[in-house]
């Protein structure tokens, strides 16, 4: 049998800050849920600087939930202040379309 852990490349992260935060415990399941499908996007597109866009109907799709519940996670998330969010315009014709996302909360050992 191989060893799991050599093979990483499907994994990702959830941190710790986060998920021991006494704001994280009292939101509710879906927001809590919403946070680590956002992580595992962010795993896989975001950029340098933590950002990735994605729209609510891709974010409903991914984590199997309707978009309302999408929209009242992410509303949860951001006024807890574990997630930004920053609207996203057509570059042409200005009319709304993804959303950008960060994540906070990500502390590595030795960071205070």
């Amino acid at each position: 049998m191989d060893n799991y852990f050599t093979n990483t490349k499907n994994n990702y992260m959830t941190p710790h800050s986060v998920i021991e935060d006494p704001k994280f415990g009292d939101l509710p399941l879906s927001a809590k849920y919403l946070y680590c499908i956002l992580c595992k996007i962010a795993n896989r597109n975001s950029d340098i600087d933590g950002w990735f866009y994605h729209s609510i109907t891709q974010l409903a799709e991914k984590a199997k939930i309707s978009k309302k519940t999408v929209i009242c996670a992410k509303k949860a998330l951001k006024k807890a202040d574990f997630i930004d969010v920053k609207r996203g315009y057509m570059q042409h014709t200005r009319k709304r379309s993804y959303d950008y996302f960060r994540l906070n909360g990500f502390k590595f050992r030795g960071e205070k």
